[in-house]
């Protein structure tokens, strides 16, 4: 039946039988490079630290018309400073230890055997440019990794998949040019991939974001650390324009809800004003519901005003000169635009219980694929 129906959008969330959890535990094998058929794949640290430095460090993977590419990309956001995105050709990606250490020109990640400690090592910039970064992590998850059903949506005879970490503490030790930093924070670790299916055909438009902060209210000695996170994208419209989401709830570091279903909503309209010729939204309301560890109802509204720019991304005119000639061909002008919010609150109602705020802060991330 799925072989004559997936010709337009299945999610994964909705493949799963009746009486079966839609949210499931991610296993280490989840986390192991693929690199098969015609897709891309990406493993991504995306992190907040104590001093306030806000960034991601990615590998990516493509393999598009018989041309392979690996580049490293790293953002990296200190307050009173101009935000650094780098983007670097990876030359070769070497893989070992049964596909969880790999490494390219500039950027290596390896977990440990008990696969709850990543090390990182980011070198891209410095190798480059004596005014780039240079940046060492080490992710010790603290929470079990989850997926949606098998994780898979299935986008006409293709599918896209993502697997989470959704918390874990991390420590750093770097130098943006000649500004060097060391903290301590939390990360959110996700490997996605894509197979039989060109990665600008996944999703239309995209809206992830990475939350920090505490209990509205709390004592300072009961101010546990509380993240939440969402990675939403909807299909092309000639897959059906479904909506995909992913979103997770976690306190002190353990997983406290899962969200498979994400609704996202722009306000305030207004056209970017450094060039891209889209309309960006000055306010995105998101609305997540699932279930939490223990099989309760949740609800979180995340009220969002991303007004801080950090980065505007021209997907093309990063892209190798082979690949871009391809997706040029297909995409007039694909952009994602991030943004921080200094003063973000999410309103969280679990089934039975009062509902509550948490506040703290947010790193959001939009992608326009048209």
């Amino acid at each position: 039946m799925l072989n004559k129906m997936h010709k337009k959008t299945i999610t994964a969330a909705s493949l799963v039988h009746d009486g079966q959890p839609i949210a499931t535990q991610a296993l280490p094998k989840d986390f192991a490079w693929l690199r098969d058929s015609t897709g891309s794949e990406t493993q991504t640290m995306y992190f907040h630290l104590d001093n306030g430095c806000v960034g991601f460090v990615q590998i990516a993977w493509a393999y598009l018309a018989l041309t392979t590419t690996i580049e490293t990309n790293a953002m990296f956001y200190v307050p009173g400073h101009p935000c650094v995105f780098e983007t670097h050709n990876g030359h070769h990606l070497k893989v070992k230890k049964d596909s969880y250490e790999y490494e390219c020109k500039g950027l290596s990640m390896s977990w440990d055997k008990d696969h709850t400690k990543l090390s990182v090592k980011y070198t891209a910039g410095k190798e480059r440019d004596p005014k780039g970064v240079a940046a060492s992590f080490e992710f010790v998850r603290k929470s079990e990794g989850y997926k949606i059903g098998d994780a898979k949506n299935h986008i006409a005879d293709g599918t896209a998949a993502h697997y989470f970490y959704p918390a874990g503490e991390v420590t750093a030790k770097g130098e943006i040019g000649t500004v060097k930093f060391e903290s301590s924070g939390v990360a959110l670790f996700i490997h996605a991939h894509s197979g039989n299916i060109m990665p600008y055909n996944v999703g239309a438009e995209w809206n992830m974001n990475f939350f920090t902060g505490h209990r509205e209210g709390a004592a300072k000695e009961d101010k546990d650390r509380v993240t939440f996170h969402i990675l939403q994208y909807r299909t092309p419209d000639n897959v059906g324009a479904v909506n995909c989401s992913n979103a997770a709830l976690t306190e002190d570091s353990s997983l406290k809800a899962v969200f498979w279903n994400t609704t996202v909503e722009h306000f305030e309209m207004a056209k970017d004003e450094n060039g891209s010729g889209y309309e960006i939204p000055r306010r995105v309301l998101f609305t997540s519901t699932g279930e939490t560890v223990d099989g309760k109802k949740i609800k979180a509204v995340f009220d969002a005003r991303p007004s801080l720019r950090l980065h505007d991304i021209d997907v093309l005119g990063e892209m190798p000169y082979v690949i871009r000639r391809i997706v040029q061909a297909l995409i007039t002008k694909p952009f994602i635009f991030e943004r921080f919010e200094e003063n973000a609150k999410i309103t969280v109602q679990v089934e039975g219980e009062e509902p509550y705020n948490i506040v703290g802060v947010a790193f959001h991330e939009h992608t326009l694929m048209k």
